[in-house]
């Protein structure tokens, strides 16, 4: 995405929009890392309750990240500023995913 309004849209995009995404972006970049590392620990479980948890965590960011970057993108690219209104409801639920991920660090302490 950071590509595609660099060389595609960035004469025709204002400073604000360019910004909105370049911070869509860095949120994006970070949680796919992070969705990543726990697909990455979800096979060396043994413990099933801790796979489904880890799997409910990497669920929640992902719908997360697509509710708050991508209406982002979307509404800077296109003008539509009324999905906005999904972005912080985005951002609610990737705080929903620490939280879901920090239940998943209690199961290990039990």
């Amino acid at each position: 995405m950071a590509a595609y309004v660099d060389h595609s849209l960035s004469f025709t995009l204002a400073s604000n929009a360019r910004h909105s995404i370049s911070v869509a972006v860095r949120y994006h970049q970070l949680y796919a890392i992070v969705i990543t590392i726990i697909g990455l620990i979800i096979p060396l479980q043994a413990n099933q309750r801790m796979k489904s948890w880890f799997i409910r965590s990497a669920y929640i960011f992902i719908v997360g990240i697509l509710l708050f970057s991508f209406s982002i993108y979307i509404a800077s690219i296109t003008g539509m500023v009324g999905l906005l209104h999904a972005t912080p409801i985005g951002g609610v639920i990737l705080m929903l995913g620490w939280v879901s991920l920090l239940r998943t660090a209690l199961l290990k302490m039990k």
